[in-house]
């Protein structure tokens, strides 16, 4: 349950015209900032720029945009549209309709066969009520550097930033998202408006877990528990008003409620040990 913006996630299959020349390493201060300001009010993105770091020879670099249509009428997403032909954006149908509080991805391929350093690009989204950029950088790490390194760099980054304060999805412009789309609403709904980006998502982060694969029993109280006071020390914030969050405890209940039925409890996974030694 970390961060808002649910959705769907497209599958692409980028294929190449002809031969791809070779692209110099490219600074990040050379690239333009995304005009995020062309769809204020009208849709709310988890971010307006995506970063991942590769090692050399990956053949692809992925990105995932999560939306909400925060305005009170419908938006026509008509295109999304990379720079170059190497960046290729996919929309579920063209064009695509998001009906007032609804939300959704945009899954972005950078193919990065004959690219090296750092490779910036941007992708244009037009709709109906204005256009918006959105940036992705790729930084390709030589096989000669120490594999996982910036991802450690990036994972304990996040980490430091949860144990400060991991009620701060609730504070400032992430309101837009992350309490917005909740209010009003309950069980299975509310479930993908406050939850579902993160524990559904199919390239969550590592240290989100898939909530139908949970080792240990589950029932209402512990959904509830979970929900209500999350986790300290980690990026899971406690949606219980009284402990900051944004959901009444009518809210939590249905939300346990639903879970309880959604996901069946499993037995708890027995540690493994070795016989013992006589």
């Amino acid at each position: 349950m970390k961060r808002y913006g649910v959705c769907f996630f497209l599958t692409l299959a980028l294929v190449w015209p002809g031969p791809i020349r070779s692209q110099p390493a490219v600074s990040p201060a050379a690239v333009p900032a995304p005009a995020a300001k062309g769809l204020d009010g009208v849709i709310c993105w988890d971010a307006s720029s995506k970063r991942v770091t590769v090692n050399a020879g990956t053949p692809e670099a992925h990105y995932v945009f999560n939306l909400t249509n925060i305005s009170s009428a419908n938006v026509v997403i008509n295109s999304a549209v990379g720079s170059c032909g190497c960046t290729v954006a996919r929309l579920p149908v063209q064009p695509w309709t998001l009906g007032p509080g609804s939300n959704g991805q945009i899954n972005v391929t950078m193919n990065l066969a004959g690219k090296s350093g750092t490779v910036p690009k941007i992708v244009t989204v037009s709709t109906d009520r204005g256009n918006t950029q959105l940036s992705v950088t790729t930084t390709i790490v030589p096989a000669s550097e120490a594999p996982g390194a910036a991802a450690g760099m990036d994972r304990s980054s996040n980490q430091k930033l949860a144990l400060a304060d991991r009620q701060a999805v609730f504070k400032g412009d992430c309101a837009r998202c992350h309490v917005l789309p909740t209010v009003g609403k309950m069980g299975a709904e509310l479930y993908q408006a406050a939850c579902g980006i993160c524990h559904e998502a199919e390239n969550r982060a590592s240290m989100v877990p898939n909530l139908h694969a949970l080792n240990k029993p589950t029932d209402s109280e512990y959904w509830r528990n979970w929900i209500a006071q999350g986790k300290p020390g980690s990026l899971m914030p406690a949606f219980s008003m009284a402990q900051g969050g944004v959901l009444t405890d009518d809210q939590i209940g249905s939300l346990a409620t639903y879970l309880s039925a959604a996901i069946p409890s499993r037995p708890a996974v027995p540690a493994f040990r070795l016989p013992s030694q006589h």
